[in-house]
């Protein structure tokens, strides 16, 4: 094949000579990225009766959960839901998470070999190593994406595609509306590379904990967990320790307190979750390198900080780090419903929701704020508020976005506001929310019919059948409910 030529001067472009590309596959689903709700994604999907497939640029799946170890959810068990509490269920009798309390630890390693078993059990193809270049369109309808791995650049067909990147990367390059971070100035929530600890004396670092004052650590009990005996610990806080530092120069100006979670108290492993880069846009190559450049810097300096001074650190090393930055925000699609932080916090009920989520939540409660200043002593959201267990309902019209048919989208691209994202964003809605997204998808293939035109009591259904509590919609028909999807 022809190579590329550079048409004109060192600022010039580059023009890439026309090529036939290969379909390779053309399956019913296909879902674009394998992170947690790409895996929820497949699982719908395949349960639904489609034959799916799922895309995944990393070496195995897990997104957040595993490429960025972040290793706890903030929701107990009994208020899990579909495959969610299937995955925590399943993890917690292999010895690989913690249940019981008010958030669920787990190991990485074990999600890993997990969502692989299950993915294969139901027939999903999985393609790691591979990115999507562009989507494959008729008109406005998606019809695939063009691919590039080692194999070179395929293309794989699809009837119905679900685009959970996280990023919208997909829905995005098809055409469909979309923002990217808060509304009002385009600001994001900052990156993050995390680590983790291994030699770490736990229950020693539990009695020092005890044994200083409570303001030296986040009110919030769901944030702060001292409970060993149980497998249940979890340390936001030693704003003292952090103070000092950073007024010697010895921490990052970015980091105000010291917190770690996805503790192993048995084997002395503990995750460590500061590193933060503001100013950032998770969709632009050479910011992500600089933010994990960055996030790997301060962990360095967060690091000599714990070891120093918090009793039980004495002998921790470094055990191992994300190989990926952690993005917290990037684009979300705009829908046929856009849900807002009013709605959740109203707990607002829709006769088309497609499932109701569980979170420790509070009006207002941003734990990352695009200006920065997390854990600052002004900071009422570290210091001194508290969470309480609360639900929100999801309607269908958020998984639809506007200007391309044939995609459903999952996870952090939600048709959500800035402040909804809050609610949304994390790690178990969005397994929940890929796993609707799934499904939705599978629907429509097996009719060979787009998800808009899909009935929501069609959806409702299957997604009972598969164990997901939509909400109001399914059990309280005879209290007034909204429709939220237009």
């Amino acid at each position: 094949m022809k190579p590329s030529e550079l048409v004109s001067g060192e600022n010039g472009y580059v023009v890439e000579p026309a090529r036939r590309i290969p379909v390779v596959r053309d399956v019913d689903v296909l879902v674009c990225g394998g992170g947690v709700s790409g895996i929820g994604a497949a699982l719908g999907a395949a349960r639904a009766g489609a034959r799916t497939m799922v895309l995944e640029r990393n070496a195995f799946l897990g997104g957040a959960a595993t490429a960025v170890i972040m290793n706890t959810w903030n929701v107990p068990i009994p208020r899990m839901t579909g495959v969610a509490r299937e995955i925590a269920t399943e993890l917690t009798a292999r010895g690989a998470g913690v249940a019981g309390g008010p958030t669920f630890p787990f190991d990485p390693e074990g999600m890993k070999s997990l969502a692989v078993e299950m993915l294969q059990a139901e027939g999903v193809e999985i393609l790691n190593y591979t990115w999507v270049v562009d989507p494959i369109m008729e008109g406005d309808r998606i019809r695939g994406v063009v691919i590039q791995n080692k194999s070179g650049r395929q293309a794989i067909l699809a009837r119905c595609v679900v685009d959970a990147t996280g990023d919208a990367d997909i829905a995005a390059a098809a055409g469909a509306e979309h923002v990217k971070g808060r509304e009002s100035d385009g600001k994001m929530r900052p990156m993050s590379v995390l680590f983790r600890l291994g030699g770490v004396d736990v229950q020693r670092v539990v009695e020092y904990c005890r044994s200083q004052p409570k303001e030296n650590f986040t009110a919030d009990p769901n944030f702060h967990i001292l409970e060993p005996e149980k497998g249940l610990v979890r340390f936001s806080g030693f704003f003292d320790i952090a103070e000092r530092a950073r007024a010697a120069g010895e921490l990052p100006p970015e980091v105000h307190y010291l917190r770690m979670e996805g503790v192993d108290v048995e084997r002395g492993i503990v995750t460590v979750n500061n590193a933060r880069v503001y100013g950032v846009d998770g969709t632009n190559a050479w910011d992500v390198t600089r933010a994990d450049i960055e996030a790997r810097r301060q962990n360095r300096m967060i690091f000599d900080v714990i070891r120093r001074d918090i009793p039980g650190f004495e002998k921790a090393f470094v055990l191992d780090s994300s190989p990926t930055v952690g993005v917290r925000e990037t684009r979300r699609v705009r829908g046929r419903y856009l849900l807002t932080q009013d709605d959740n916090q109203a707990q607002r009920r829709f006769r088309d929701s497609t499932v109701r989520v569980w979170r420790h939540m509070a009006a207002g409660r941003d734990w990352h704020k695009a200006e920065g200043g997390e854990g600052a002593p002004n900071d009422a959201v570290y210091r001194t508020a508290t969470t309480e267990l609360t639900w929100f309902e999801i309607p269908w019209g958020v998984f639809l976005p506007n200007g391309v048919e044939g995609m459903t989208v999952g996870g952090r691209v939600l048709s959500v506001s800035h402040d909804a994202d809050m609610w949304t964003r994390g790690q178990y809605c969005c397994l929940v929310t890929g796993q609707v997204a799934g499904v939705a998808a599978g629907l429509a293939a097996k009719r060979n019919s787009v998800p808009s035109a899909l009935e929501v009591e069609t959806l409702q259904r299957a997604l009972t059948e598969q164990g997901v509590d939509i909400g109001s919609a399914g059990r309280n028909a005879d209290e007034p409910a909204e429709e939220a999807a237009v």
